[in-house]
């Protein structure tokens, strides 16, 4: 009851009035909005618009789901940690995605802690309108079936590189990922070394050896390729 009633307060303490669907610039992007008219009309009948800010935490690992999550705007991390309590990024959940639906669907406690990497605005349907929406529209299901099959692969091809790959050829695996999929984000040392899998002293050490010879450029908290085939190449060796 305790878990219930946090996640309630979470969501509730971060609500704002609920905006229409069909002025949402990510409509297209999203799991659930880019259906039917029907489906969107519904949606914005009965979504709460979320703001978060950077560092906070939008559930926690034990917490019991309530609904989902959708993404409008901003980057929202996927935590898990070790029994020695490292920190592993498992997935980085940008405009569109969908949040926390395996453990809804699967009647389970979230497995995995959300945090909020970049100010992020989500709307939160809850539980009963989900369940109604997927009686009601049967497509929806086979979406999801498409979702969980992507979800698989990238983990699947994430899992294989960290047994095959060396701590350099995963930074520069995880340089690639950054910039294609979150172009307009920064990143830290350390949020670069949980989803490479490594250490931050081993993504300081490779990111200096990717700048001296010639692949990438960085300050603080950003990073630019200058020459993204060879940082492929160094990605495959």
């Amino acid at each position: 009851m305790l878990l219930f009633m946090n996640l309630k307060k979470t969501v509730s303490d971060h609500t704002q009035a609920s905006n229409d669907c069909s002025k949402c610039g990510t409509s297209s992007k999203g799991f659930l909005c880019s259906t039917s008219d029907e489906i969107s009309n519904r949606i914005s009948e009965v979504k709460a618009d979320c703001h978060y800010k950077a560092g906070e935490v939008i559930f926690r690992t034990g917490d019991k789901p309530l609904g989902l999550f959708t993404v409008k705007k901003g980057v929202i991390k996927l935590e898990a940690l070790s029994e020695e309590g490292h920190a592993h990024t498992l997935r980085l959940v940008g405009a569109g995605g969908l949040l926390g639906y395996r453990s809804f669907f699967n009647g389970e406690n979230y497995k995995k802690t959300a945090i909020v990497l970049e100010d992020a605005d989500v709307c939160f349907l809850p539980k009963n309108e989900i369940m109604e929406l997927f009686n009601c529209h049967p497509e929806l299901g086979f979406k999801m079936i498409s979702q969980l099959g992507s979800d698989l692969d990238r983990a699947e091809g994430k899992w294989v590189d960290q047994i095959d790959k060396g701590a350099p050829a995963r930074v520069a695996d995880a340089l690639l990922f950054l910039s294609d999929k979150f172009s307009n984000s920064s990143w830290t040392r350390r949020e670069i070394a949980e989803w490479a899998g490594t250490t931050t002293e081993t993504v300081i050490r490779a990111l200096a050896q990717f700048e001296k010879d010639g692949l990438i450029t960085q300050n603080y908290k950003n990073f630019t390729i200058l020459s993204k085939l060879k940082l492929i190449e160094r990605a495959n060796s």
